[in-house]
């Protein structure tokens, strides 16, 4: 699925520091930047206004592409004697950036250490910050069930806050979530509200940009009339704003729209305008969803000549941009080249999309062991934030509850083999079920088995809980949530009575279902079996 520019929108939602440097808009970057330069020169180094004016000057670096000069200053500062709170917004600019250059991992570490400080300082609106922004790169990283959570938990905090300019921000990120899962009528609602409450606010331009959002899901709906009359409408009041990336995003819908209806000359004009308003934003990224677009009118039109060389360039702009967009590349690519008989290259390509495919495997590999690493990631709240927040969930129930039978426990623990090096190694002493090492055993079987799933099955955590028929699957106004599941992943959530068979289950239905070849498999396998020599120990 489409993750679209309005994600930025989502992490840089407005900027505290504008008081500093007064920034013109988009239409002068290089101004700003320069005039920005020369603001810091003439500030007292170190102090309060400097700082607030390098922020700025940060933001005016990402806005131009540039984001080694933004790490720079980000750098810089961090030499600094910082307070705590300075701490924070520098940290958080560093995992904005490392987010814009597509290192989600990294993303995660930095996100994750301003959430600690945030904690530190007990500052709710902080907090909320650093779970919209952590939902934001689980997003990217397409674990939505755990995108889901933080942006839900972000908007309870926002609620508690009366901050209805940060609920109408993390609506907004909640209707992409649902977008991007295909729940387009809980889209629908939460890009309503979130106009609403951008209105209440006094913030007509961002509640044009949720009405865009709403657009993008009419169409996806096939609602082809209604998502054109929106989006023409929003036209006009996006371009007096000035906000050109969002007018380009208008036209390029309408594009989508017009190819779907195969009316090339009207998917041409809108492209065409949609690249004169490009030329209005100062920024050396591709525009890869243009780019597709337009591939996709050359195709309609018999032209895969032309729609190869598109994609091509394209995917050689694709370490800048969203890799699901890169995976419809590579689909177009060699529908493309099979029409034009270039068989031999379409094999190629086939094979780079596999590649591709590896590297995010890889990639999945890295947040397991994230989440090993820092467990905590997801905080509990109080057992009434928790009730608040499971009635905004949308969930179907399965209650199924399944124990290993007593011989199967003893084969498998006959067949177990030796732990391997990297395994959680349990002390003869400490052969109980309670004690920590086996504690921290139990959350490494079920992160590591999640992951496996996830990796060689591709599906999430749901489907896991269900298929295994171990873990209940709630329902809170129809969305699906596994919160006992969720519980075993983290060892500050872990259960005091954890219920070991319950993992032990859910590991061997993984091995029994996932690839085989799974180089974390045996590893897996020597897990379990540590667990389950400890609890036959333990009686």
């Amino acid at each position: 699925m489409l993750r679209r520019l309005f994600l930025l929108l989502l992490l840089n939602h407005g900027s505290p520091w504008a008081d500093v440097c007064q920034p013109q808009g988009d239409t002068n970057v290089t101004g700003d930047i320069l005039t920005c330069k020369r603001m810091i020169q003439t500030l007292p180094p170190k102090s309060d206004s400097a700082f607030r004016a390098s922020l700025e000057l940060v933001e005016l670096y990402r806005k131009a592409g540039d984001l080694k000069l933004a790490n720079q200053v980000l750098d810089t500062l961090l030499e600094q004697d910082l307070t705590n709170i300075q701490k924070y917004n520098v940290i958080r600019q560093k995992g904005i950036n490392a987010y814009r250059q597509r290192n989600y991992i990294q993303a995660l570490e930095y996100f994750h250490n301003a959430q600690l400080i945030a904690g530190q300082l007990d500052d709710l609106s902080l907090s909320g910050k650093s779970a919209n922004d952590l939902a934001n790169v689980y997003q990217a990283l397409g674990d939505l069930d755990t995108a889901l959570t933080l942006f839900l938990q972000s908007y309870q905090l926002a609620k508690q806050l009366n901050d209805t300019g940060r609920q109408a921000i993390t609506l907004n990120n909640l209707g992409n979530v649902s977008r991007d899962i295909n729940q387009l009528d809980d889209a629908i609602l939460s890009f309503r509200q979130a106009h609403v409450l951008h209105q209440q606010a006094g913030d007509i331009t961002k509640a044009n940009h949720s009405l865009l959002s709403l657009g993008e899901v009419l169409m996806k709906k096939r609602q082809f009339e209604k998502a054109q009359t929106l989006i023409h409408g929003l036209i006009a009041p996006l371009n007096e704003s000035g906000s050109h990336a969002q007018v380009s995003r208008a036209y390029l819908l309408l594009a989508e729209i017009a190819i779907a209806q195969n009316d090339t000359v009207q998917a041409t004009q809108w492209l065409n305008a949609q690249k004169h308003t490009r030329q209005l934003i100062q920024s050396s990224n591709t525009d890869q969803r243009a780019l597709l677009i337009e591939a996709k009118l050359k195709q309609l039109e018999g032209d895969h000549n032309s729609a190869q060389v598109i994609l091509q360039q394209g995917l050689n702009a694709h370490d800048q941009q969203n890799s699901q967009l890169t995976e419809l590349f590579y689909i177009a690519l060699i529908q493309s080249q099979q029409q034009t008989q270039r068989y031999q290259e379409a094999v190629d390509t086939l094979q780079n999309y596999v590649n591709m495919l590896k590297n995010s495997r890889s990639q999945s590999e890295s947040l397991y062991q994230f989440r090993l690493q820092r467990a905590n990631v997801l905080n509990t709240t109080s057992s009434a934030s928790n009730h608040d927040l499971m009635i905004t969930l949308v969930c179907l129930a399965f209650i199924a509850g399944v124990l290993i039978t007593t011989v199967y426990f003893k084969r498998r623990v006959t067949n177990s083999s030796s732990s391997s090096t990297d395994t959680v190694v349990v002390n003869a002493n400490s052969k109980h079920l309670d004690d920590e090492q086996c504690r921290i055993l139990m959350v490494e079987i079920m992160t590591l088995a999640l992951s496996i799933w996830e990796q060689s099955i591709g599906q999430s955590r749901i489907e896991l809980a269900e298929q295994s028929k171990v873990w209940k699957v709630n329902i809170d106004d129809g969305r699906l949530r596994v919160r006992t599941f969720e519980r075993y992943l983290s060892i500050k959530t872990l259960p005091k009575k954890p219920r070991w068979r319950n993992i032990i289950a859910t590991a061997n239905h993984v091995i029994q279902h996932c690839d085989t070849d799974h180089p974390q498999l045996k590893d897996l396998q020597n897990k379990v079996s540590q667990l389950e020599e400890i609890a036959l120990i333990s009686g």
